[in-house]
Order: structure tokens, then C-alpha cells, then sequence
């Protein structure tokens, strides 16, 4: 797939949050492009109705403890086909799974963002699912277990 010209839009209370990760994509790969920054979750969802990104970032916790799942639903009962990638200072146990199952393609903790970030976002726009960390590969196949009704262990 061709990665030319990949708009990127991020949600972050942080906003410093946002600028390092647009500065990182910028020196690692510049066809990933955060195209635009918000704090607000109203000026976010206007920008993604009336504009084309390839992808969303949303951090889990913006406007609050799981502000950045309300989001996540909204899009998602809204028929957006954007695919998401959640950030989160949480460890990705402790919501990666829920994530997912509300329909995310991608968890990232911001702890590894120097280490996955680029990776995984090219992941979920080439249309697959990424979760950081040690604990990513098992996190996925339960995901993907519990789809098919398969049950793990």
C-alpha cells in the first residue's frame, strides 16, 4: 500500500503530547502527517465529519477518566469507517481489550510511542490491528479468539 500523503488527526489534552508525536512522525516518516491538533472533543468530531483522514489518534483519557472511549463510541454509532489508534499512559492490560472491542484498530501506550508508534500506525492503515508493548500479540489473538467465539487460555 502506498503510504504517500497519510493525514493524521489527534486528540490530546496534552498538547505537548500531540506536538512531540508530530515531530517524531515528521523525523521518522514524513508520509504520516498529523494534518491536525485538538484539545476539544466537539471541535474533533466537526473535523473528522467534514474532513478525509486516513487516521485518528484519541487519547483515552481526554475530558476526563474514559473520555477518549465516548469518542471512540460516538464515532462508531456515527458509521465513521476512520480507523482509530488509542493512546493511553495506562499499560495496555487495563484497557487495550476494551479498546478494541469498542472497535479501535490500534492501542498505544504512550510510554512505548518512540518505540511502536510509527509501526503500529502504518499497521492500522494498511488495514490490521496493533497493540504496543510485550503483552500486544497475546492481547491481539484473544481479541481476534473472542470474534471467531474461540475461547483461550
Amino acid at each position: 500500500m502506498n503510504m504517500k500523503n497519510k493525514k493524521i488527526i489527534i486528540i490530546d489534552d496534552e498538547i505537548l503530547i500531540s506536538s512531540l508525536i508530530k515531530e517524531l512522525l515528521e523525523g521518522e516518516d514524513p508520509e504520516l502527517e498529523i494534518t491536525e491538533m485538538v484539545t476539544d472533543k466537539y471541535k474533533f468530531l466537526v473535523l473528522v465529519s467534514e474532513h478525509p483522514f486516513d487516521l485518528a489518534l484519541i487519547d483515552i483519557s481526554i475530558g476526563g477518566r474514559e473520555g477518549g472511549l465516548d469518542i471512540l463510541r460516538i464515532l462508531k454509532e456515527q458509521g465513521h469507517k476512520l480507523p482509530v489508534v488509542m493512546l493511553s499512559a495506562h499499560d495496555e492490560i487495563t484497557y487495550a481489550a476494551k479498546c478494541l472491542a469498542l472497535g479501535a484498530a490500534g492501542y498505544i501506550n504512550k510510554n512505548r510511542i518512540p518505540i511502536d508508534l510509527c509501526r503500529g500506525l502504518k499497521k492500522v492503515i494498511k488495514g490490521e490491528l496493533f497493540v504496543s508493548g510485550n503483552e500486544g500479540e497475546t492481547i491481539l489473538k484473544k481479541h481476534m479468539a473472542a470474534l471467531n467465539g474461540t475461547i483461550l487460555k
